[in-house]
């Protein structure tokens, strides 16, 4: 197996390309679809070089907060526990049980910082 170009390497090339080749030959009516494109393709760039970290972060965040065992997981299973908790959250939210919960604000805070990051990293240089 290749180490270089890497996945996130591989889709900066991609995206380049399409940017500096491909968008000023299009016509008018498909500029926007391709930039659309680019953008999601410096999203997944950017979520591939994250890796699970942010996940981790933000399920130990919760799992201290519940006052639950942190266990070891990653891809699928981690989104899938870190999707659940959420869900737990947003109810206990709603029904007014995270009053209490001091560090719900930084939570909060961090985890959209977190998010984006990886979706809109220029919306934090304000």
């Amino acid at each position: 197996m290749n180490d270089r170009p890497d996945a996130t390497e591989l889709l900066e090339i991609a995206r380049r390309t399409l940017l500096d080749d491909v968008l000023p030959r299009l016509p008018d009516d498909l500029r926007y679809s391709a930039l659309m494109i680019a953008n999601a393709m410096a999203i997944a760039a950017r979520e591939h070089a994250a890796g699970d970290t942010d996940a981790s972060a933000e399920l130990a965040r919760l799992l201290e907060f519940y006052g639950e065992p942190r266990p070891t997981l990653a891809g699928s299973a981690l989104r899938a526990a870190l999707s659940g908790y959420n869900q737990r959250l947003a109810a206990d939210i709603r029904a007014g049980r995270c009053d209490g919960w001091i560090g719900l604000r930084g939570h909060l805070a961090q985890t959209t910082t977190d998010k984006l990051a990886i979706a809109n990293p220029k919306a934090l240089d304000n």
